[in-house]
């Protein structure tokens, strides 16, 4: 399954810059606060969002969503404390590796037999947490290479969106440059014009 492009799928963010991060984007308040839309609030709005997370979600769904949500919330403070550059908790270290212990592949080099060459192979473990093992790998990896000054969040203050800046300068503001940014772009022409129609 080829993982579906755009930073905005099925009206879900996918913006963060790593799962991990999309996974605490997963809850967002489009009005500041007093709106809070859940894309994990039901089982199958949890298999949408794996879907276009490109993230495979088989056999007991509700347990998996649990464990996602709560995965969410323990890692939630986190994105603050790695852009500190604060060290992240033994316990969340000890919750991680727990579900990288349930890892829910098997690699192993093999060579397809219709293509030239090697590849690594995948193979379902039988894991009941195949996302969020995915989920915390992801995580792992990241907390080994990240930046901490590019975690950033939104620079829409009415937006709870939080982002990985990739970019090569690492001058990204906004967690969408299509709708925040456009946002900002179009407050401040609205503001010069009104400066400029004053008698």
């Amino acid at each position: 399954m080829n993982q579906p492009d755009g930073e905005f799928r099925d009206g879900m963010p996918f913006l963060g810059g790593a799962i991990w991060i999309d996974l605490l984007n997963s809850t967002l308040s489009p009005d500041g606060g007093a709106t809070i839309v859940d894309f994990l609030e039901d089982d199958r709005a949890f298999a949408r969002w794996c879907a276009n997370a490109n993230l495979a979600a088989k056999g007991p769904i509700a347990s998996e969503r649990r464990t996602a949500a709560a995965l969410r919330d323990l890692l939630r403070p986190v994105f603050d404390q790695l852009a500190a550059g604060k060290p992240v908790s033994a316990q969340l270290i000890a919750r991680i590796n727990a579900l990288l212990a349930d890892a829910p592949f098997i690699r192993q080099i093999g060579r397809g037999a219709d293509q030239p060459g090697y590849q690594l192979i995948e193979q379902p473990a039988g894991t009941p947490h195949r996302v969020v093992s995915r989920i915390a790998e992801d995580f792992a990896q990241f907390a080994t290479e990240h930046e901490a000054n590019r975690l950033k969040r939104c620079d829409n203050p009415a937006c709870t969106m939080l982002f990985y800046d990739r970019g090569k300068n690492n001058r990204r503001r906004w967690c969408s440059a299509a709708v925040c940014g456009n946002r900002d772009k179009v407050a401040n022409y609205r503001a010069r014009k009104s400066r400029r129609d004053r008698p």
